[in-house]
């Protein structure tokens, strides 16, 4: 247990080392049809509405007390993955029931491959599909998602 705690602490240390800040930035999640989350960056990210692209650097997914379940990293310049605002991203993940998972990428704009510095950010967010007695799923975010029991 502390070894997963002491890992955990580490990446949130190295990511805040990496973005200069501590300031973390919330993704939109929403439930799709299928049950399986649809996580992006919001459309206000854009100010202008022009569809912007945005170069996502890495995806993880982490369960809250066991540790990384699965990540992707795209640093390679040969690698690119773009994506618009409110498009969903491809957490290539099977996104299981009353889990408590903390989601996070890494995102820069289209076009600062150079030094990745001055439009980096880290998209971070708590999320658990819970099923209802009536046999629905529901979507909780951040506060809800870890008091849920």
């Amino acid at each position: 247990m502390k070894k997963n705690l002491f890992r955990s602490s580490s990446l949130i240390l190295l990511v805040i080392l990496m973005n200069g800040c501590i300031r973390g930035y919330t993704p939109d999640v929403v439930l799709k049809k299928d049950g399986q989350p649809c996580i992006s960056i919001p459309a206000d990210e854009d100010f202008f509405r022009r569809q912007k692209e945005f170069n996502i650097l890495g995806l993880d997914i982490f369960q809250t007390g066991v540790g990384e379940l699965w990540s992707r990293h795209y640093l390679d310049s040969k690698d690119h993955y773009y994506v618009k605002n409110q498009q969903c991203l491809y957490f290539n993940y099977k996104f299981q029931t009353n889990i408590l998972y903390d989601i996070s990428f890494f995102s820069t704009e289209k076009g600062d491959e150079e030094n990745r510095k001055s439009t980096k950010k880290v998209w971070m967010r708590y999320m658990r599909i819970i099923k209802k007695s009536d046999g629905t799923l529901q979507l909780l975010l951040d506060k809800e998602a870890r008091d849920y029991y």
